[in-house]
């Protein structure tokens, strides 16, 4: 296992499908909504997104992958079956990707764990209109994306899914802009030597086409041993 100890204590009728852009220039137009004179804070969010920049970001050939067509998708990757990070020409990188895990899971989230282990990781790529549907993934507490090519002027960006908790009738109410608290989806661009980590839970993927050149990313997600209050796995 990997990783330190760390202790501590299909769309709705009416449904409003907008998306915040993050990173986007804030328009400043009249009518706009102007910044609160409260202090705004957000309560139970559904989860954090954390972006990583790697300043040592360095071209890692790909000759000798075997790539497979995804289903409902125009993208391949590699066997999801094979932890393509233990091959030497990842080593470097799997130790930037470390090193991210474990600064998410000790200083976003504080959780108590005995240790972590990248358990599965996989290269994806997408041509000119590459897609992939919205997912998550299971048997998995965090997962991650680390961009080995994208431009952000062009790529796909990334996108997050707002998760479905209504049981009951509910009201649905127009607004005049995006904001983090009424949008159901987040965008977040995509650029080469960016890592973007998240709950494993949290649907994600990128419907808006490609618009120009290759996308290729490497997909992982993660697991932690002696979790649990009661029944500790």
């Amino acid at each position: 296992m990997i990783g330190g100890r760390r202790k501590g204590g299909a769309d709705l009728p009416g449904r409003n499908r907008g998306t915040v852009a993050i990173g986007a220039v804030p328009s400043t137009g009249e009518g706009e909504m102007q910044k609160s004179k409260g202090e705004v804070r957000p309560i139970f969010p559904a989860g954090a997104v954390v972006r990583y920049r790697n300043e040592k970001h360095e071209d890692i050939p790909l000759d000798g992958l075997e790539f497979f067509p995804n289903f409902g998708s125009k993208t391949e990757s590699t066997s999801q079956h094979r932890n393509i990070l233990k091959e030497a020409r990842f080593q470097a990188l799997a130790g930037f990707l470390e090193e991210c895990v474990k600064d998410y899971l000790d200083n976003v989230y504080a959780y108590e764990y005995e240790g972590f282990e990248i358990v599965h990781a996989w290269v994806n790529r997408a041509p000119l209109g590459g897609f992939q549907r919205m997912h998550y993934h299971g048997n998995s507490v965090i997962s991650g994306v680390y961009y080995l090519k994208a431009d952000p002027n062009f790529s796909a960006p990334l996108m997050f899914e707002k998760p479905e908790m209504n049981t009951q009738p509910y009201i649905a109410i127009a607004t005049r802009e995006q904001t983090i608290f009424t949008a159901n989806q987040v965008a977040y661009p995509s650029e080469t030597g960016i890592a973007y980590l998240f709950p494993s839970q949290i649907k994600h993927g990128y419907e808006v086409p490609t618009k120009g050149g290759e996308r290729i990313s490497l997909a992982f997600n993660v697991m932690l041993s002696g979790i649990g209050l009661f029944y500790r796995l």
